[in-house]
């Protein structure tokens, strides 16, 4: 066999629910014995880690002290099907010598959460194919695929309004050297990659000493949620446990001089890489947090600190309000139907804004660029 691949129509993702669209190709120079061609979709979000756990025991009268790994995992399922796209007829049970084409579409739930790749579980999509073949092992072949969703910030305006954070601080430990107070301005609260955060950094520096650095980091946040699992396998939802993990994704840092007794204005600048958006789903949750410092000259309690919730979508919002808040395919063969919502299935993903922010619902006023033009700037 010369080649057994999956090929998508689209590689660069698909959106909740459109069709996943592609075909299988596979060339020979000879027949293949074999009685059928199975493709199937899969899509699901999963977390597992391990856990020691200290426990006391008696041993030969005496009590010790042992450690017990403890196993921890869940999974919610998102997308299932299969189809058979081919299958030996008139007892002709062999693929003849050649290239063949078999496509494939799979509708995708509208409820998907975004592909995501974390520390303690991921969200993964892919499609899966098997060639039956008898008196052999069979043929399989396995390909991921992204699902983006369409993150449209112009219905989030509660993301597209200013807002503001002050921290005040009388610098030094034992030998105070007086007030520094930092005010952070946002134009926004949401944004999407490719975009630039401006953050404008007003400090009245009271102090005897100088503010030497201004510094911003954006941090993603990953929530992951599991149960505990027996050694017999069994699972009990009375033993839910959960995971973080936080890593830094974009930096900007830039050296000022705001000498002692004086008061200065600064800029700094942070474009967005492209990043997952902010969702929530029953067992993975993921938010952004920027952290904006002001260092001063000295040795002890001499950073000042403002922090705000970020929102990452996929479409950019169009010109923020001016208003400061104080704030924190060809013919397919026969595929499963479009799959609709049931009481036991499991409850979608959202799309979280901070929950500090307000409840407007305003729609948008302009068509916004698409995602693929917001995410074409390079990465920082």
């Amino acid at each position: 066999m010369d080649c057994f691949e999956i090929v998508f129509d689209n590689k660069n993702g698909y959106i909740p629910g459109s069709n996943v669209t592609g075909s299988v190709i596979i060339r020979t120079s000879t027949n293949i014995n074999a009685r059928y061609l199975k493709i199937c979709i899969h899509g699901a979000a999963h977390t597992k880690w391990s856990e020691g756990v200290q426990r006391h025991r008696y041993c030969d009268g005496k009590m010790e002290l042992y450690t017990e790994v403890e196993h921890y995992s869940s999974e919610v399922n998102y997308v299932n099907g299969e189809t058979i796209a081919w299958s030996a007829t008139n007892g002709n049970g062999f693929l003849p010598a050649g290239h063949h084409v078999f496509p494939f579409s799979f509708p995708l739930p509208v409820d998907c959460p975004p592909s995501y790749e974390g520390f303690h579980g991921h969200i993964r999509y892919s499609v899966r194919v098997e060639l039956d073949r008898p008196w052999k092992f069979n043929k399989k072949e396995r390909e991921d695929f992204k699902v983006i969703p369409n993150f449209d910030l112009n219905y989030f305006p509660c993301g597209n309004v200013a807002v503001q954070q002050r921290d005040i601080k009388d610098i030094g430990a034992i030998f105070k050297k007086g007030i520094v107070t930092m005010t952070v301005t946002l134009p926004k609260q949401a944004f999407a990659p490719g975009e630039v955060i401006p953050i404008t950094i007003d400090i009245d520096n009271a102090s005897k000493r100088p503010a030497y650095c201004v510094r911003a980091e954006l941090h993603q946040h990953s929530h992951y949620h599991a149960s505990l699992h027996s050694l017999l396998g069994t699972c009990s939802s009375h033993h839910e446990h959960h995971k973080d993990d936080s890593k830094r994704v974009a930096e900007s840092r830039k050296n000022i001089k705001i000498a002692a007794k004086s008061q200065g204005r600064e800029e700094l600048k942070m474009k967005i890489p492209k990043l997952t958006p902010t969702f929530e789903c029953p067992i993975i949750s993921v938010e952004y947090c920027l952290s904006v410092k002001l260092d001063t000259e000295t040795s002890m309690n001499n950073t000042l600190h403002c922090e705000f919730n970020i929102i990452i979508g996929t479409i950019p919002a169009n010109q923020p309000q001016p208003i400061v808040i104080s704030s924190s395919a060809p013919p397919v063969p026969s595929a499963p139907p479009a799959i609709e919502r049931t009481d036991s299935m499991p409850p979608p993903y959202f799309l979280v804004p901070p929950t500090n922010m307000g409840n407007d619902t305003a729609g948008p006023s302009a068509p916004p660029p698409s995602y693929e033009e917001s995410v074409s700037i390079t990465k920082v």
